[in-house]
């Protein structure tokens, strides 16, 4: 949602009746205070986080100061490349001698690590430690952004092209009780009702009565701000056999989530034919990676090892729902309801309070990058990935083009391979740029644009109207509904009940809608995340009517018909800006 100088407005910026107070601020200076990130606490602890303050951050090249963001407080991204050489590696630990602080680099010894890092690029980013040296004495911990920004003032910023922040990224759906992630408590605290306690003060809907608008008119529809249950009274999509696909095999739609949880529509193996693969050799890659990295540093969540997405991480004893589990399974189910012919590829990176880092993402799309050029250059089809379907992203601390460069670049190694990308455009009512979306085109130029990444915003149900909480620009190219969406979801019940229940007349109890019941196997939810796989879902339905390619320029030709085919039943629609 924007102004009429196209600069977004939060929700706060209207009043009841989406009137602009009188004191309407000026489009250059909502520009030049963009918003201030607000994690709470308790995620930042779990995931070893900070936030970027701009007005006590060190400076910049040429006294720039940084715009918020959410970071790794104990590592930077270095590309493999400097991170292999030792002498690099001393040069910066010179310069960082009057910080007190060393890059210490700390890959995994695994096996599968030992063979991915024979075929993984050279500019592939990897989560470096950083350490006090033992002479330091010091109150706190050292900061990445001043270790980065001291190594830029000493060394030049083209010695340390390519190191950066390890953001955190965050799923981009509507947290709970209709929060996104700018207003202060954006995935509930890492509880499901947003305010630091399990169940809402007493309260299950958040709001202290039992129907959600202040009346108990006995019209309830939902019971909080997201991932509410619903009842599908439809078929199963049909599925047709590979044989009868023009094509001659599925479209592979790689998920990168929170992993695949069990439904009757959404198969795995041992199906000959599943609807959803996994990998076993990715997930055992991360979790090498964070497990390495936790032991040095620690940590508060368990590894992502299984690809199964999960329901009580953050509070086993309780066996209360997380607010970001599901989410994965949400979004595969929509994939699935707009191409069924689809394969999708399940990765999961993103954990349950919605958190995941670039770094993971990194590893994400370069494991997804080796695995199709393997594909082409062994002539094995069925390994092929055709698009990636992103449902999360950050707000980085500038938008040049180095900021980002890793996952910019991480992305278009895709791309040229002929692989559509397809990113999530945030959920703040901003134009501030959140990637990897923004890295599409970005308004100052930055990145250089990427025609086969695709960002995408939400429309509300009718697909006639912006979703009030869709992030917009000139870098927000396609849109598709994502405000109340329904999608499947892993068939859970916790522990949690109707806020009210009492006995009928008849054999059956009455009672309001219980919060935490999902074995309906499908649920309403809202974001830019599940108007991605919407976009993604469509693709996949165009290049199923494409013949398929055997080379890289055919793939990239055979891709980008694709997107214009797409476009245009977007622009039918009214869904293509």
């Amino acid at each position: 949602m924007t102004n009429d100088f196209g600069v977004g407005k939060s929700m706060a910026d209207l009043s009841t009746g989406g009137e602009q107070p009188a004191n309407e601020t000026r489009a250059d200076d909502l520009a030049r205070f963009p918003q201030v990130i607000g994690l709470p606490v308790d995620i930042l602890v779990r995931h070893r986080a900070k936030v970027l303050n701009p007005s006590t951050a060190v400076p910049g090249e040429r006294g720039r100061r940084p715009d918020a963001t959410a970071y790794r407080s104990n590592t930077l991204l270095v590309p493999l490349r400097v991170a292999r050489d030792g002498a690099a590696i001393g040069r910066f630990n010179e310069a960082l001698v009057p910080l007190g602080v060393e890059l210490v680099v700390q890959l995994p010894t695994t096996g599968r690590w030992k063979r991915a890092l024979e075929t993984f690029d050279e500019d592939f980013a990897i989560p470096v430690l950083l350490h006090l040296r033992d002479d330091a004495l010091t109150e706190h911990a050292p900061d990445p952004w001043t270790v980065l920004a001291n190594l830029r003032r000493r060394l030049g910023a083209e010695a340390v092209s390519g190191i950066g922040l390890e953001h955190l990224a965050l799923a981009a759906s509507v947290g709970m009780d209709g929060h996104t992630y700018g207003t202060g408590a954006p995935f509930g605290n890492g509880v499901p009702f947003g305010n630091g306690v399990p169940f809402g003060n007493g309260v299950p809907f958040g709001n202290g009565v039992p129907f959600g608008n202040g009346v108990g008119g006995g019209g309830i529809a939902l019971g909080n701000g997201s991932r509410n249950a619903v009842r599908l009274f439809m078929p199963k999509p049909h599925r047709r056999a590979p044989g009868d696909l023009a094509l001659g095999r599925r479209p592979v739609v790689a998920v990168l989530d929170t992993g695949i949880g069990e439904h009757p529509w959404l198969t795995t193996a041992p199906d000959p034919d599943p609807v959803v693969e996994t990998s076993a050799e990715f997930q055992g890659l991360l979790t090498d990676l964070e497990t390495t990295l936790t032991d040095q540093s620690g940590g508060a969540l368990p590894s992502l090892a299984s690809p199964t997405d999960e329901r009580d991480v953050l509070q086993p004893l309780l066996g209360l729902t997380d607010s970001h589990s599901g989410h994965g399974t949400f979004v595969t189910g929509l994939v699935f309801q707009n191409c069924p012919d689809a394969r999708v590829l399940s990765l999961r990176v993103l954990h349950t309070d919605g958190i995941t880092t670039d770094g993971s993402v990194l590893l994400a799309l370069e494991w997804l990058r080796e695995r199709v050029q393997r594909a082409l250059d062994e002539g094995r089809p069925a390994d092929l990935v055709d698009i990636v379907s992103i449902s999360l992203g950050f707000y980085p601390e500038h938008t040049d083009h180095e900021t980002g460069l890793a996952l910019a670049e991480a992305v278009r190694k895709l791309t040229d391979l002929g692989v559509v990308v397809v990113a999530a455009a945030g959920n703040d009512a901003t134009t501030r740029p959140f990637v990897p979306a923004a890295m599409a085109l970005n308004a100052d130029g930055s990145n250089s644009g990427n025609p086969l990444l695709i960002a995408v915003g939400a429309l509300n149900a009718s697909g006639r109207t912006v979703a009030a909480f869709s992030n917009e620009g000139d870098w927000v190219t396609r849109w598709a509904p994502g405000n109340a969406v329904v999608s499947t979801v892993p068939l859970w019940q916790g522990p949690e009940g109707p806020d009210i229940e009492s006995a009928g007349p008849g054999p059956l109890r009455r009672a309001t809608l219980d919060p935490d019941d999902l074995t309906s196997g499908f649920a309403v939810w809202a974001g830019t995340s599940f108007a991605t796989p919407v976009v993604a879902g469509m693709l996949a339905t165009r290049l199923l009517e494409l013949a398929d390619a055997g080379t890289v320029a055919d793939r990239c030709t055979r891709a980008g018909t694709a997107r214009d085919l797409c476009d245009t039943d977007l622009a039918a629609l009214g869904w293509r800006s």
